[in-house]
């Protein structure tokens, strides 16, 4: 055997346990959830009904449910809501990580905090939190005389904006805190890769600080934004944890998001049919954005 078929092996043998673990725990049951979501698969109909092919009826339930049109709306608001809010801090934050001062290191380090507590633990540190009786915000706030009544932040079902509320705030809230070290990391690491030189020209033209950050700043970190954003998307529209943790989804269905609708409909009422179909539109949703990205990426090179 030739020295370029062994390592050819030995590339292919490193990289099978990953693969084989990608297969099993990730491609096989998003493949069996496609095939459930066809069958009538409703736990406390087969032993009379078995499991008969119904094709997109269950699709054609789902989306004539009110309940589930106002989940996948939710959905959507919490990505936005996190998403825009964390790329939004992630900038402030790393350009002030950037710049050369007294402390830089430890505050650096500081700022990684929330990205090694588990998103269980952050869930009900902040259950705490937003206490109606016992949250510190809302002991700020009456000392300052801004409020008179405690906030629920997770039970108040009656202050909305259109499609924006209170405990859907505080949940995205919650996912922002835990997701901004990492996006403050990458940011950081784009900015480091800017050279100074090109700032340095941009002052010379007569550029201020902040027609830098607009015309330097902004389309340098683009590739570091597209793909942060891509994958902050992606688990948002599959977000499950905190929500489910915090909420259930709660109060009337207002902080539902489709994971956890469908882990509802598999787990509490045993439609494994139902919940199949709703995760195959997490599975559209995010195979489109995905090859958006994609796309981008190729038209690019």
């Amino acid at each position: 055997m030739s020295i370029h078929r062994r390592r050819t092996l030995f590339c292919y043998l490193m990289v099978a346990p990953a693969l084989f673990l990608v297969l099993t725990l990730g491609v096989y049951p998003m493949l069996d959830s496609l095939r459930l979501a066809v069958l009538q698969y409703d736990l406390m109909r087969i032993p009379t009904e078995g499991t008969p092919f119904v094709g997109l009826r269950n699709f054609e339930t789902i989306f004539q449910d009110a309940r589930f049109l106002q989940t996948l709306r939710n959905t959507l608001v919490f990505v936005v809501i996190a998403v825009g809010s964390v790329i939004f801090l992630g900038l402030l934050i790393a350009q002030v990580l950037n710049l050369e001062f007294p402390g830089r290191g430890t505050l650096r380090s500081a700022v990684l905090i929330p990205w090694v507590i588990p998103p269980v633990v952050a869930s009900a540190i902040w259950m705490w939190v937003y206490q109606p009786d016992r949250s510190p915000i809302n002991q700020v706030l009456r000392e300052l005389g801004l409020i008179t009544m405690n906030i629920r932040f997770l039970t108040d079902a009656t202050n909305t904006w259109g499609w924006v509320n209170i405990p859907m705030l505080a949940v995205s809230s919650v996912r922002v805190w835990n997701g901004l070290p990492f996006v403050t990391v990458m940011i950081l690491a784009g900015l480091q890769s800017i050279s100074s030189d090109i700032y340095e020209a941009a002052e010379i033209d007569g550029a201020g600080t902040l027609d830098k950050f607009r015309y330097v700043t902004i389309p340098m970190l683009r590739p570091v934004l597209a793909i942060l954003i891509t994958l902050l998307t992606i688990g948002g529209i599959g977000h499950f944890e905190m929500n489910y943790i915090m909420t259930g989804g709660g109060p009337n269905n207002l902080t539902n998001v489709l994971a956890v609708m469908a882990y509802q409909q598999a787990f509490t009422l045993f439609r494994f049919d139902l919940a199949s179909a709703i995760s195959s539109v997490i599975l559209v949703i995010t195979a489109i954005i995905a090859g958006l990205y994609i796309r981008d990426r190729i038209r690019e090179q």
